[in-house]
Formats: C-alpha cells, structure tokens, sequence
C-alpha cells in the first residue's frame, strides 16, 4: 500500500524539480580593462572609411571580374558557333554556370528486415526499388521517387 503512494510522490517530486529555472551565472569581466572603453568619434571614423574603402575594394574587384567573364565569354560563343563544336580555340573559357547552389541528393533509408526497400527521405513511404528481376539494386545509385510526378524530380541515393 504505501508502495502506490511513494512511486506517484517521488515521480511528481522528480517532475517539479526539473521544471525549476536554471540560474546561469554573469558571464566573467574581460581581463584587458581597455576592452571595456568607448570608442572615440575618432576611431569611429577610422573604422567607417576602412569600412568604405574595403565595399570599394570588393566591388572594383568584381566589376574586374565581370568584365574578364564578359570577354571570354565572347570568345567562348564565337568558338562555339564554329562547325567543329568549339575545339579550335583551346584558350577560350567556357561559360560560367549560373551559381544556383544545388541541394545534396538526401540518402534513403533501408527497411528493416526487407531487402529492396526503402523509406522515401521526402515523405517517409515505403518504395521498392528492385530491378526488373527483383533483385536490390546497389548502393549509391540516384533513383527518381515514384510518389511525385516527374515534373518536380525528387531524387533520393540508395543506402
């Protein structure tokens, strides 16, 4: 009996003691005190020109960068408009892909206990993904799922 009344006690004194707020402590003092100095108007001005003067910087360097984009991309399309596909200008860069960030290809989990298939990583279903002859196929390969249409191409790895 007063088993019964033990158990719901101390389960009940576990729980208002873990909902109790955690004390952080201040964070410690810096050890340089010139750390905790105000800036001068003076070197907040320093600060701003360096500021300006690095934007500057950065963007004489990327309209230099267009630019040499833009000339040998010129090259580029003039070699490749030739008959022999673009392999009489050596020198000439190909053009630059546009820099769309692609997304990893997510991996696929296995089932357990049941070769051949796995749990889409876009909506968690079951897909099998035997070959024909109802064989696994192997690892690593990039299969389409069969749950959306082509149009939206989710692809998902093997494990």
């Amino acid at each position: 009996m007063k088993l019964r009344q033990i158990l719901p006690a101390s389960a009940a004194l576990f729980l208002a003691a873990s909902c109790t707020p955690y004390q952080e402590p201040p964070p410690p003092a810096p050890a340089d005190p010139a750390a905790n100095k105000q800036a001068t108007e003076e070197e907040k001005k320093k600060a701003a020109e360096a500021r300006e003067k690095k934007k500057k910087d950065e963007a004489a360097e990327e309209l230099a960068n267009k630019e040499k984009t833009s000339d040998g991309g010129g090259e580029a399309g003039g070699a490749r408009s030739s008959d022999d596909g673009g392999s009489s200008n050596p020198d000439a860069t190909p053009p630059k892909k546009p820099d769309g960030k692609k997304e990893p290809i997510p991996t696929a989990r296995q089932v357990p206990g049941r070769p051949g298939f796995v749990f889409s990583p876009f909506n968690q279903k079951i897909i099998d993904v035997r070959d024909p002859d109802g064989n696994p196929r192997p690892s690593g390969k990039i299969m389409a799922d069969p749950t959306y249409p082509a149009s939206e191409k989710k692809h998902f790895r093997l494990p």
